[in-house]
């Protein structure tokens, strides 16, 4: 059994070196070298990967001996079929070995590449910062970031906070919130602690993902990023501090610095950061509290009130003033803000308006069972004189960071304490550049990339003069969502536009009366030819629909227009149009004007200058044989003749339609002067319009 194995062997793999034997012989330049099959790493860093099927190397520079090896190969395989048979098992063994450089860490900036100077470099890590970087990048530029990261790196150097917006956390906790029904979870016997943890695991994770991609970019865009503490107290000169506390200096011809901005902290409010937070530092909440305080009445006050409840907390807001007006403030539609104040109070928030907090008495801070207690005073209104919380919560408002500003000189703005920038979003100090909320009002993600991109665009190519004053859509992150781009109804009327408003309530269009009956869509317009010059949104995907609503203000898009255009059936945009429709219908000489004076010539418009109504009058008189009083269809298309060109009775007709006010089927003479008034809107909205 044993030597029939064997044989067998041997004429399986005799053919094969035979054949390779007989090819080796008869090639000139063949040749061979026999090679032991351990691998050796290469040079070379790359990943490699080795196959030691056979102990030789075929390829076509290994072979090194001539012809007579491949025969003495041959010949020492026929005389011992048991090492054939032996080399034929080690020869099936497939061994892979793959060796990877180490990668380096995460937000780590080689010495040498630090100590060559860069065209531009960019202090602060959030949304405007890394824009700016990305836009030097794509312009062929050498650039750095340095970013002293928020919260404590992973091992792999990873800083969660990195690219990520101020209200990161709170967008990933109103999402999350939305997705977890915390009362049926503890329905089903998970403790709050448990529950917590899921809901900021879930937060955490939404910002790893967000920073991991903004490394990438940076990483693709050989963007150098570098986590440390920069300092800088000279243009065109920054000094980084390290992780490990080391220094050095890194040279730029250019500075942009977006070093965001931090919560206002009222010396009255005893800040903690276990039970007293702000607006930052509510990010560290580590147990999900049953009884909820927010005091302020902006959008980071709305939104967490939201949050919070929609988590199953107790929540009650408390507003120094009017909440109404002071939503109108920061840039709300008045309807759209009482839709919000209605909102909340129908999903459970408690507000206190024209309310402060007077006394704080906080347990120490090992003691998580007993109570916040607040002291309250009224200004206005009724309410409780104290009030019991788990966690308390200051949103009033947020305040430039300015200190590296200062140090190189820069001069600051008196209201706010901002940065003062040119129209190219230059300091006061030559090649030193700030963007983001450093500068200022509207404070957003949005506005500092866009101000970024300006920036660097504008360092690289060319300064402009003048300062842009631009619009920007901002969004509010309430359950629902609120949005607007452009003008107030109050805000044009206090610029001197004569203004109009239409509206439509989400059960308007067949998607909202289906899925999310409870929005408005509001569109406000100019009377004299109908062009828009502001959108205001409240309800689900109004964030997403104000885009649209941008597009149309900057464009000068009519809602004349807006009412022919075409949607997707059972959308939410359906409800541009019927904006649309509804103001048409507030004008006194809408759309229906509009067409029907199509069918007259320009020349009749003309009737319309005259500036006599005695001449009207007379005209009425003349025309009237009967005394009436009241001109019907035939009348007035005689009235017409007699000025010079007729028109058709069906014109006419349709004329004494829309004027008739009273229904009575004829025009008295209120209603004969109305078709004279329309012609000269109606012309004067052409000739803006051309």
């Amino acid at each position: 059994v044993a030597l029939r194995a064997r044989c067998v062997r041997f004429f399986f793999f005799f053919p094969r070196f035979f054949l390779l034997s007989l090819e080796m012989l008869f090639a000139p330049s063949a040749s061979m070298a026999l090679k032991s099959t351990k691998y050796r790493a290469p040079d070379t860093a790359a990943p490699q990967t080795v196959s030691a099927k056979l102990p030789v190397d075929l390829s076509p520079t290994g072979f090194c001996t001539a012809g007579v090896g491949a025969a003495c190969l041959v010949v020492g395989l026929t005389a011992n079929a048991r090492r054939i048979g032996r080399d034929s098992r080690r020869t099936r063994t497939h061994q892979v070995v793959t060796t990877r450089a180490a990668a380096p860490r995460i937000g780590s900036v080689p010495e040498e590449a630090l100590a060559k100077p860069y065209a531009l470099v960019v202090i602060g890590g959030g949304p405007a910062g890394v824009n700016a970087a990305m836009t030097a990048a794509l312009l062929g530029q050498r650039v750095l970031i340095v970013d002293n990261p928020k919260v404590q790196p992973t091992s792999a150097g990873l800083d969660i906070s990195f690219g990520g917006p101020t209200g990161l956390w709170s967008k990933a906790l109103r999402d999350t919130a939305k997705r977890l029904d915390t009362k049926t979870l503890t329905s089903m016997g998970l403790d709050k602690q448990t529950i917590w943890q899921q809901v900021r695991s879930n937060c955490i994770k939404l910002a790893t993902q967000n920073a991991a991609y903004q490394v990438e970019r940076c990483n693709e865009y050989r963007v150098n990023y570098l986590q440390a503490i920069a300092d800088v107290s000279e243009p065109g000169k920054v000094t980084v501090e390290l992780p490990d506390g080391t220094k050095q200096d890194v040279t730029a011809d250019n500075l942009l610095l977006a070093t965001g901005s931090a919560p206002m902290r009222l010396g009255s409010v005893p800040f903690d950061d276990v039970r007293i937070f702000d607006s930052d530092t509510i990010n560290g909440l580590d147990f999900l509290p049953e009884n909820v305080v927010v005091a302020g009445s902006g959008i980071i006050a709305c939104e967490y009130a939201e949050i919070f409840r929609t988590l199953g907390c107790n929540v009650t807001m408390i507003v120094r003033s009017d909440a109404n007006s002071a939503l109108r403030r920061i840039g709300l539609d008045r309807d759209v803000a009482q839709a919000l104040i209605d909102r909340l109070s129908s999903d459970g928030v408690t507000m206190f308006q024209g309310c402060e907090v007077t006394e704080f008495d906080v347990p120490p801070y090992e003691d998580r069972t007993t109570p916040v207690r607040l002291k309250l005073s009224h200004k206005s209104g009724s309410g409780p004189e104290s009030l019991e919380c788990d966690v308390f919560l200051a949103a009033m408002g947020r305040r430039p960071n300015v200190k590296l500003f200062e140090r190189l000189g820069c001069e600051l703005v008196k209201k706010g304490g901002a940065v003062k920038v040119d129209g190219n979003f230059q300091t006061t100090v030559p090649h030193v550049y700030a963007v983001g909320d450093s500068v200022g009002a509207p404070s957003l993600a949005s506005t500092g990339e866009y101000q970024a991109h300006v920036a660097v665009e504008r360092i690289f190519q060319g300064h402009k003069d003048g300062n842009e004053k631009l619009q920007f859509p901002v969004g509010v992150w309430t359950i629902p969502e609120i949005s607007y781009y452009g003008l107030t109804l109050e805000k044009a009327q206090e610029e001197g536009i004569e203004c109009e408003e239409g509206s439509a309530s989400y059960s308007s269009c067949l998607r909202g009366r289906v899925f999310a009956p409870e929005g408005l869509l509001k569109l406000v317009f100019r009377i004299e030819d109908g062009v828009i010059i502001g959108v205001h949104v409240w309800g689900t995907d109004a964030c997403e629909l104000v885009h649209l609503g941008m597009h149309l203000v900057e464009n000068k898009t009519s809602i004349f227009e807006l009412m022919g255009s075409i949607f997707t059936a059972v959308t939410y945009h359906e409800l541009f149009k019927a904006a649309a429709f509804d103001g048409n219908s507030k004008l006194e000489f809408g759309m229906q004007w509009r067409s029907l004076f199509e069918q007259i010539p320009t020349d009749w418009s003309q009737a319309g200058e005259a500036e006599d109504p005695e001449e009207y009058k007379a005209m009425f008189e003349e025309i009237d044989q009967d005394r009436s009083g009241e001109l019907d269809a035939d009348e007035l298309h005689r009235c017409f003749a007699k000025l010079g060109n007729p028109i058709s009775k069906k014109t006419c007709a349709n004329l004494v339609r829309l004027s008739d006010v009273d229904g009575s089927g004829t025009i008295d003479w209120e209603e004969f002067s109305r078709i004279f008034r329309a012609m000269k809107s109606v012309k004067g909205t052409r000739l803006q319009t051309a």
